[in-house]
């Protein structure tokens, strides 16, 4: 009985990991998504080149992918086989 509830345990971990990761993932394609949408053509105004912007939105985007990764792995682990991760269950 206490290897299902362990198994059931690690099933409810992976779900919740796993709905993290898909909130994670539409943040990531709506970032996208504003990044790619092409300014509205206006008349008398200059719309600065995108490597301008671009710098920016490239570090936003890289501190959002860690703070993901951080919120994913909350026990940092030097071990590159983290014990949750291990397939032998």
């Amino acid at each position: 009985m206490a290897k299902e509830d362990d198994e059931q345990t690690r099933l409810h971990q992976c779900v919740r990991k796993y709905k993290v990761m898909v909130k994670q993932f539409d943040e990531l394609v709506e970032m996208m998504n504003t990044r790619t949408k092409l300014p509205k053509r206006r008349k008398s105004t200059a719309v600065p080149p995108a490597s301008a912007i671009q710098p920016d939105s490239n570090e936003a985007l890289a501190q959002t992918i860690t703070r993901f990764l951080h919120e994913l792995n909350p026990n940092p682990n030097p071990n590159p086989t983290h014990p949750n991760c291990s397939t032998d269950k």
